[in-house]
């Protein structure tokens, strides 16, 4: 995928920047321009399929026929902004990278759909699971996340939660997997740019789309629904890791997660309730289907901690029991100590 974008500013200090930070995007092709006159010529001769422009770099105002998607660079400075109020913005002053995710997503919508290669085979996801509630799940899902992050994986952590328990440590700012299950439906939609544009990077080096904040969300998402726009995600091969944090109750979201998973990480913790939703888990005709590839993570470990013996898989963790530690503080831990084991993964 490429992407021709041209940056227009007659500021040469903010225009190398803005330039040199877009470059680092390996499907974008920068140009560079800052005489109004020179950016009209070229915009009259040639396609981009992005222009990026001050409104002051010129006094004329500038006609885009052959440019995909103009946007122009707000800033209360500029003297020519209402002459472009019906085009797309982006605030000017803040940081490239939230630059370049708005104009992505954006123009992600706004493009047509252009056909993605599958890249699929390049990415492993891993699915963590618990039957019973508060045993450490999303705990043990994000520490798996940044552990493989840490090995030079680049990793995506997904919430399929019916509302978002890793909000504490990757914070909730707009829609993330929801606008995905939207994006995902319609074909027109550049869905590649869509993920690159809602992604965003989290704590350890691991990137995350955000979850569910919402019930009614969750709800109206349909288990189809939910399975195509994973297997985009995975298409995409923009990680080479995917986490997913799952629901307990297993539904129809649930059970595509399953069947979708090349890992499943079953979290148990201690205690006579949650021993016994485990042995029922356990005894479940599903367990033929997915055992091969399920594993476990034993969490909450004291010196008297007994686990579910009827849960016949692999061990691949065991967690100590950190107390009323905040949660990143655990995560670390985790991760400091080597409790969970993740070559099954890579």
């Amino acid at each position: 995928m490429n992407i021709t974008i041209a940056v227009a500013d007659s500021n040469r200090d903010y225009i190398d920047r803005l330039s040199e930070g877009l470059q680092q995007y390996e499907e974008l092709t920068v140009c560079m321009y800052t005489n109004g006159e020179k950016l009209q010529k070229d915009m009259d001769s040639k396609h981009f399929d992005i222009v990026l422009f001050d409104p002051d770099i010129s006094e004329d105002r500038l006609i885009f026929a052959n440019v995909g998607f103009p946007v122009y660079l707000y800033s209360d400075e500029a003297r020519n902004k209402e002459i472009y109020a019906d085009f797309a913005k982006v605030v000017k002053y803040q940081r490239i990278s939230s630059i370049y995710k708005e104009i992505i997503r954006e123009y992600a919508d706004k493009a047509g759909y252009t056909a993605d290669f599958d890249y699929s085979q390049n990415t492993r996801v891993a699915a963590v699971y618990s039957p019973a509630g508060g045993s450490g799940k999303t705990t043990v899902a994000l520490a798996l996340a940044g552990r493989l992050a840490a090995l030079g994986k680049k990793v995506l952590f997904v919430s399929a939660e019916q509302l978002n328990s890793s909000f504490y440590v990757n914070p909730k700012q707009e829609e993330g997997i929801t606008a995905l299950v939207e994006g995902a439906a319609d074909e027109h939609v550049n869905f590649s740019l869509k993920v690159k544009g809602i992604m965003k990077q989290g704590m350890n080096g691991m990137f995350y789309i955000e979850g569910f904040g919402k019930i009614v969300d969750y709800d109206a998402v349909t288990g189809n629904e939910m399975g195509d726009t994973l297997n985009k995600i995975r298409r995409c091969g923009i990680c080479d890791v995917m986490v997913i944090d799952m629901e307990s109750n297993l539904d129809v979201i649930g059970r595509v997660i399953l069947e979708l998973a090349d890992h499943v990480v079953v979290v148990e913790k201690p205690g006579e309730l949650p021993a016994m939703k485990m042995k029922l888990f356990a005894g479940q005709a599903l367990m033929n289907d997915y055992r091969k590839k399920m594993s476990r993570v034993c969490n909450f470990a004291e010196n008297a901690s007994v686990y579910c013996k009827e849960l016949d898989i692999p061990t691949v963790g065991t967690v100590h029991n950190y107390g009323n530690l905040p949660l990143k503080s655990i995560i670390q831990s985790i991760h400091s100590n080597g409790e969970i084991s993740v070559e099954r993964f890579l």
